[in-house]
């Protein structure tokens, strides 16, 4: 039996794989809500990782904004101010992708895939060669 965060980064990474193919086939409210799992998997098992409890919250940013507490406070921070925008279409993501009349169109599909990928590749900086995937 995996643990918890093991589990939450793999399923982080089967969710983006999901996000881009929904992508390819023009779902893009599907690929927008599927990203923002994504990222917001990979941020709770990289708190899980650290050997701390994470908040139940969707907000991604309220999620970098207790990882940075823990770690590489600077280098998220930095990320989260240069990257506000991205993160708040993120965050809206499963709302707008999940219950509202407008939703998503490809262009916020690929801001939100895009910046789940960075999220990850900051995930993956945490964890170093433990990283659940190759």
């Amino acid at each position: 039996m995996h643990e918890l965060h093991y589990v939450f980064c793999k399923r982080a990474l089967e969710y983006l794989k999901a996000s881009e193919d929904s992508l390819n086939k023009g779902l893009y409210d599907v690929s927008g809500v599927l990203a923002q799992i994504s990222a917001e998997l990979s941020i709770k098992a990289t708190i899980q990782f650290l050997g701390y409890s994470f908040p139940e919250t969707h907000e991604i940013r309220k999620l970098l904004s207790i990882l940075s507490s823990l770690t590489l406070r600077d280098e998220i921070q930095n990320f989260v101010k240069s990257r506000r925008g991205e993160l708040i279409l993120l965050e809206n993501a499963r709302t707008r992708g999940q219950y509202l009349s407008y939703g998503l169109d490809r262009e916020d599909a690929e801001v939100c895939l895009n910046i789940a990928k960075e999220i990850i590749n900051l995930m993956k900086k945490i964890w170093g060669n433990k990283w659940c995937s190759d």
